[in-house]
């Protein structure tokens, strides 16, 4: 596969979320605090170390960023130890969303202000790995070709799941392979579902490219006292990074929390297009449901429930 400009091309991997529906199953399955980015469930990687091996086939380790928790740290510094050091970035605390992009998009653009950048969640499973990065690199080819726009990454819907995002795209247009988007719904009500499957609409993974400044602009129009923050964090960078964390506890003791999807993406649909992806086992774990579901698919389950009912077993025992 290309490396698609990997002089430009910079990657995102946000791995500082809390997954709280998840948690509960996951610490009976996994163990530890069961959050969901660091448990292996298949195999013996994380989600998150899974995420990063599947991103290094489309940009090289030195310029993939990933953002984590600060109350997080017991899980992620084992599983990162061997990364590149300034890549790792550390936010005080869990912003949602948008602040989660911002704080190592500042990062980015202090070293590479042209640059191109991929973001991806920490926490999605995908069986065909290889064809969903060849996806990645089209959604990113796209971006070549709209400078101006944010593409996403869109999955077919396989039911009326009301949870995920939802992208309607417009008509094909003749000679792109990116769509226009129509209407961008964040965990739309079960009536919209039904109407935007209808439609034709594609469940959003979050998995989208954009030049930087692109980004800043989309930023600065739907939550400017956010830009304004993180560009004293760039300026903060210049004078040098030893600055940034006492800069960074302030700002975050204020900061209001914004979802990217809802505030950003939503309001800004002319701004946005979607690629569809072809099927790749593609599902966002934020259930006990939703894994089970693709366990299941791939034949992992009975392993699954092995490990849960010996889990039960050793503690009936222990309590003898």
């Amino acid at each position: 596969m290309s490396r698609c400009h990997q002089q430009k091309l910079w990657g995102i991997v946000l791995a500082g979320g809390e997954g709280m529906r998840a948690r509960p199953f996951l610490q009976r399955l996994c163990g530890g605090r069961g959050i969901k980015q660091f448990c292996a469930v298949v195999g013996r990687r994380s989600m998150l170390e899974h995420t990063l091996a599947r991103v290094e086939r489309l940009i090289p380790r030195e310029r993939i960023l990933v953002v984590v928790s600060r109350h997080h740290l017991a899980e992620a510094a084992p599983q990162l130890a061997h990364r590149p050091a300034a890549n790792v970035i550390v936010q005080p605390a869990n912003r949602d969303t948008a602040p989660g992009i911002l704080l190592p998009l500042a990062h980015i653009s202090h070293r590479d202000p042209a640059a191109t950048v991929a973001v991806f969640p920490s926490d999605h499973f995908v069986v065909d790995e290889a064809t969903f990065m060849n996806a990645v690199a089209g959604v990113v080819a796209e971006v070549r070709r709209f400078p101006q726009r944010l593409v996403l990454l869109g999955a077919t819907p396989e039911e009326e799941e009301g949870d995920y995002g939802w992208i309607e795209p417009a008509p094909q247009e003749v000679g792109r392979a990116s769509r226009a988007v129509v209407r961008f719904v964040e965990k739309p009500a079960p009536a919209q579902v039904r109407d935007l499957m209808t439609r034709g609409a594609l469940w959003n993974t979050f998995v989208f490219a954009s030049r930087a400044v692109t980004l800043w602009e989309m930023i600065e129009r739907t939550a400017p006292d956010l830009k304004h923050t993180f560009e004293r964090l760039r300026l903060v960078l210049r004078m040098g990074s030893e600055y940034a964390p006492i800069f960074l506890k302030r700002a975050y003791d204020t900061m209001r929390a914004v979802n990217f999807s809802s505030e950003v993406c939503e309001p800004l649909v002319s701004w946005l297009r979607v690629l569809p992806a072809p099927e790749v086992g593609w599902s966002d774990w934020g259930s006990e449901e939703r894994i089970l579901r693709s366990l299941r698919k791939v034949g992992k389950l009975d392993e699954c429930l092995d490990r849960l009912t010996y889990d039960i077993e050793v503690a009936c025992m222990a309590e003898r």
